[in-house]
């Protein structure tokens, strides 16, 4: 089926929907005015959908004739980083910015699902748009999932793209099996005894037991861990004190866990508690940890579906580059994967011979031309997969 007069005459709309979501981000669980923008195209495109769904979260129906069910995901949250970019459609709201390329991957869906609407009557089966919140912080997906969204109908694949800015639009990056790390946040409290600062003694001081402990924590991934399994444990924030004379009475730390199973990150979680446990006990301090309610497991692809999204990048002559190794970053498309076949991958997003910002970052920018690109990898991933799950 040749798409591409339907997917050009798409892109302007595409690109104004994408410059709008980059306009106006919102945070994870903050995303209505993002929602509500959503479901006006929707709407404008007769395109049925259920919103409200854990948080902020749509699910829209191309429903086509077939038994089959194909669902793809796009995150809708951005992050609070301010944007330095000066583009004309920069944020608007200060402070918060789509610095991780979820209204590129809004503004790709959207077009895809309005390609598909104006061929549903040619399609073999039907395809589920996951609008998707919270992706950046407490799990949307898992929340979505648990709230139905691969039912009615069941949902028998699913694939997700996330743009990747250091390679060029027209190319995707993919890997078979473990593609991103499961993952554990935490937060750790340790208490101590505050006194003056000119006589530590007379009290027990939670920054030097914290100074201790982040050292003696990077010991569970070089001596607790073989080197061929890699794990991470990395602090990301410490608070304490309010002057230079106080020895405080608290510490308050935040990091993150990153296995390639789930087995080994439940491991480390227990070693970091002993370590912590153990570091503040030899100071007279005590600690306390809380836990991601839901921690990500692996994001593991299916070889099948992702066989099939390599085909398609074949199909319409994009480069695919093999992702070498496991990401240790983590991405909640892995609750997806855990529940049914599925495929995450990299889409470049970086114009020829140009070199971008990172993601998370102010600066960061996607070349536009990766709209139509991640509209035809979709689409030909989605018609694939439709001729493999469905019963006309």
């Amino acid at each position: 089926m040749d798409l591409t007069n339907i997917i050009e005459n798409t892109c302007a709309e595409v690109v104004e929907i994408y410059r709008h979501l980059h306009m106006h981000p919102e945070l994870s669980e903050q995303e209505k005015e993002t929602a509500d923008y959503i479901c006006q195209t929707l709407d404008a495109h007769n395109i049925p959908y259920q919103r409200n769904i854990a948080g902020h979260g749509i699910s829209a129906l191309v429903k086509g004739s077939g038994s089959g069910c194909i669902g793809i995901r796009a995150d809708i949250d951005a992050l609070a980083i301010s944007e330095t970019t000066e583009v004309p459609y920069a944020s608007v709201n200060p402070g918060v910015m789509h610095a991780c390329g979820h209204d590129m991957h809004a503004a790709i869906l959207l077009g895809t699902g309005i390609v598909l609407s104006e061929i549903a009557d040619q399609l073999p089966g039907s395809v589920k748009l996951i609008f998707q919140p919270a992706e950046e912080t407490t799990g949307g997906a898992h929340q979505m999932i648990e709230a139905g969204v691969l039912q009615q109908p069941d949902v028998s694949a699913m694939i997700g793209l996330h743009v990747d800015p250091a390679f060029e639009t027209g190319s995707i990056i993919m890997r078979k099996g473990a593609m991103n790390a499961a993952v554990n946040d935490f937060t750790m409290q340790i208490k101590g005894q505050q006194c003056h600062g000119a006589q530590p003694e007379r009290g027990i001081d939670p920054i030097v037991v914290a100074a201790d402990m982040i050292m003696t924590l990077q010991t569970v991934a070089t001596r607790f861990t073989a080197a061929t399994n890699p794990v991470v444990v990395s602090i990301g924030s410490i608070h304490g004190g309010s002057g230079c004379n106080i020895i405080p009475g608290e510490v308050t730390m935040q990091g993150t866990l990153r296995a390639v199973s789930k087995e080994t990150l439940t491991a480390i979680q227990k070693r970091v508690e002993q370590i912590a446990a153990g570091t503040a006990a030899t100071y007279g301090a005590s600690v306390e940890f809380s836990w991601m309610e839901t921690p990500f497991p692996p994001l593991i692809n299916d070889d099948k579906v992702i066989d099939i999204v390599e085909q398609a990048a074949k199909d319409v002559q994009f480069v695919v580059h093999p992702m070498p190794e496991t990401s240790m970053g983590a991405d909640d498309f892995a609750f997806f994967t855990e529940a049914v076949p599925g495929a995450y991958f990299n889409l470049g997003c970086a114009p020829k011979g140009t070199k971008l910002s990172p993601l998370h970052n102010g600066n960061f920018i996607g070349d536009e031309k990766a709209l139509s690109a991640g509209m035809k990898i979709e689409l030909q991933t989605v018609l694939a997969l439709l001729d493999k799950y469905s019963n006309v």
